[in-house]
């Protein structure tokens, strides 16, 4: 297993008995291994309550506090200096907000203190981040333009200055992640306004500049309301969304390198979900709350163990090579004791390695064990090539939408679950007003249940639009989806 998400790493009970409401857009401070769960949204409204997780006991407690509680609020920053946490902005509800709080979590105090300077204005989704006596935040979104100034306060004097800073000064942007690295801030993704970001850049606070390092390997797509947790050198980097739907995507940056890696999906991964928190603890695990996933706010709690992560790293080293040999081996003659013709092309594999891989064809070849041909109808030369690699290496590095539309149908047949969904992902990020009822077709054609909810969704939230596509003229061939469709906006009207 490449990595471990587990809701109990020690007493599941114990750790759910008392557990905060659902919400996302709130956040998540560790002091003194304890767990400051402030605010956030829950749908409904903007939240104002204090919880705290003991992660040494595994137990919730809603605290009462006293002093000068801030308002409700959602998409504020927050960071940790001592044993105070530094709250500033968000958004109540209704206003954006440029207020600055401070908890004293031993006496658990709030209090309001004054402050000089230029402090910065009323904003939301932007990042606070704490090295040495400073905090240096970072941009954000006022309802009217996002933000790429610095602007920091001095724990000292509490004096707000904003930074003359030199070097390649990031697009302005809101719900990025900022990471504190020694002295220097890691910057990534976020939204600019009109589209998801994902490029990386560096702050240097020393030397007051920003510049854009080399960095290798495959990186997370734009993102926005994702989280960002470092553990000893790498940067852990969680969920998001990309503009289609929340990813449940794992990508870690070692700093030190520069090389981004993507870890793979396992049991016990969490939904994929926006606006959640991630906080690092003791140095070995990382904590995840709540967020959204694009239908409902949540509150579960997921612990990465990070050690297990790296123990199984080596692992994935190993068998990324035998997945390597196995790739090289995908229509190579080489060996190959069984072959297919498809399109009146050949496609060589291996008896063995099919049988092992799918119940489908331990039963077809099972039926014909001294057949050395097999005629293939029905689906393209691309397409079985591509279930073929599949089942060989158990990835498709360049699965196109139009390939995953065959695809998906074709895993279906042949019942390769795991296929069937990287197929529906796949789709799910290609959704728009124009092909959604057509993609909706395919994931009921192909009974793909998680792609159509995702499309009926999609069509009753932009029903006036998808209305006047011929892709809804079309779904009159298929009256069952259509009844389906029919019957969704009705409920949505009644709401």
């Amino acid at each position: 297993m490449a990595w471990t998400f587990t809701e109990n790493l020690v007493n599941c009970e114990k750790i759910n008995e008392n557990r905060p409401g659902p919400r996302s857009a709130h956040s998540c401070d560790i002091v003194d291994s304890k767990l400051y769960l402030f605010g956030g949204w829950n749908g409904k409204k903007a939240l104002n309550d204090l919880h705290v997780l003991n992660t040494d006991e595994f137990d919730w407690e809603l605290v009462e506090v006293t002093g000068r509680l801030p308002v409700c609020r959602n998409n504020h920053t927050s960071a940790v200096a001592g044993s105070k946490i530094y709250i500033h902005g968000g958004h109540d509800g209704v206003q954006w907000l440029d207020d600055l709080h401070v908890l004293d979590t031993r006496s658990l105090i709030w209090s309001s203190p004054p402050t000089s300077g230029r402090p910065p204005s009323a904003r939301a989704c932007h990042t606070m981040s704490r090295i040495s006596k400073k905090l240096y935040l970072f941009g954000g979104y006022d309802g009217h333009r996002c933000f790429n100034s610095v602007d920091v306060l001095d724990l000292e004097s509490m004096n707000w200055v904003q930074l003359q800073v030199e070097g390649s000064l990031p697009q302005a942007r809101n719900a990025h992640t900022m990471t504190v690295v020694g002295k220097k801030l890691f910057l990534f993704g976020g939204h600019s306004g009109n589209k998801h970001l994902k490029d990386l850049h560096v702050f240097d606070t020393e030397l007051m500049t920003w510049f854009e390092p080399n960095v290798f390997g495959p990186p997370p797509k734009g993102l926005r309301g994702h989280t960002a947790s470092i553990v000893g050198s790498k940067i852990y980097l969680f969920g998001g969304y990309d503009g289609h739907g929340r990813s449940s995507d794992l990508y870690i940056l070692d700093s030190e390198t520069m090389i981004w890696s993507h870890s793979i999906e396992a049991e016990g991964l969490p939904v994929g979900r926006q606006r959640h928190t991630a906080c690092s603890v003791n140095n070995q695990y990382i904590y995840f709350f709540g967020g959204f996933d694009g239908s409902k706010w949540l509150n579960d709690i997921f612990i990465l163990d990070v050690a297990k992560l790296e123990a199984s790293a080596l692992v994935g080293e190993t068998i990324n090579n035998f997945i390597g040999n196995l790739k090289d081996l995908v229509n190579n003659p080489v060996f190959s004791d069984i072959s297919f013709t498809v399109s009146g092309q050949k496609l060589y594999a291996h008896r063995s390695l099919l049988a092992v891989q799918s119940e489908h064809f331990y039963k077809i070849l099972s039926s014909y064990p001294q057949q050395k041909s097999i005629q293939i109808t029905n689906w393209s030369f691309e397409s079985f090539r591509a279930m073929l690699e599949f089942l060989y290496t158990g990835d498709i590095p360049e699965l196109t939408q139009s390939l995953a539309e065959e695809l998906v149908d074709l895993a279906h047949i042949y019942d390769l679950k795991l296929l069937k969904k990287l197929c529906e992902n796949c789709l799910i990020h290609s959704v728009h007003v124009q092909n959604v009822c057509d993609v909706l077709v395919i994931a009921y054609k192909s009974s793909a249940a998680e792609l159509k909810n995702f499309c009926l969704n999609f069509i009753a939230k932009n029903f006036q639009e998808v209305n006047s596509t011929d892709g809804f003229e079309n779904l009159e061939r298929v009256p069952s989806l259509l009844v389906e469709v029919t019957r969704l906006i009705f409920a949505k009207l009644d709401c």
